[in-house]
């Protein structure tokens, strides 16, 4: 009996750790691809929320694809991390807050209820929910400290809420349907 562990064993340790690296990288890439397209595709249509679309998108497509718990958190936190660099014209202070805000409270939603994370329904509800969690936010931050956000004073409160969870929640059903056709195709 010799003390070196067999090769059959270690090669399944590294393909395990192999695969959750693979997972958050590419969990970390839907994120970060998620908030450049935010910050770069300046479509001039003046409807609050309509960054929804792509956004939640990416990110139920990630959080449909993982089976980590934290999946969304992971890509919500790349997604803060680039917010932060200077060139990706976020004026706002917070919204790196609001994302990690975000997927944590996607994650949360989609871990509590989990026999409907199949159901394409569920999915889409789940992105419009956690899609207003940004003028929700925004709301408080306007009311509690007085920094101001252009959408809330041109539209008030109601309409930046309605448009968030239309525009999330479309966005999180191309997503989950997406999801659902490779699966299926699989």
């Amino acid at each position: 009996m010799n003390s070196k562990l067999q090769q059959r064993t270690i090669s399944k340790v590294l393909l395990i750790n192999n695969t959750k690296l693979l997972e958050v990288l590419l969990l970390s890439a839907l994120g970060g691809f998620a908030i450049i397209l935010r910050a770069k595709l300046r479509i001039p249509i003046n409807i609050p929320g309509h960054h929804g679309v792509e956004v939640m998108a990416l990110l139920i497509a990630g959080r449909s694809f993982s089976k980590m718990k934290l999946a969304s958190s992971i890509s919500t936190l790349v997604a803060a991390l680039i917010i932060f660099f200077p060139f990706m014209g976020f004026k706002d202070p917070f919204m790196p807050l609001i994302y990690v805000f975000l997927g944590l409270s996607m994650d949360f939603l989609y871990n509590s209820f989990q026999k409907w994370q199949k159901n394409i329904v569920f999915l889409s509800l789940l992105g419009g929910l956690t899609y207003m969690i940004i003028p929700l936010s925004r709301i408080i931050i306007s009311l509690t400290t007085g920094f101001q956000y252009s959408s809330l004073f041109k539209h008030g409160f109601v309409i930046p809420l309605f448009t968030h969870f239309a525009f999330g929640m479309l966005g999180a059903l191309i997503g989950s349907s997406i999801m659902q056709t490779l699966k299926k195709n699989k």
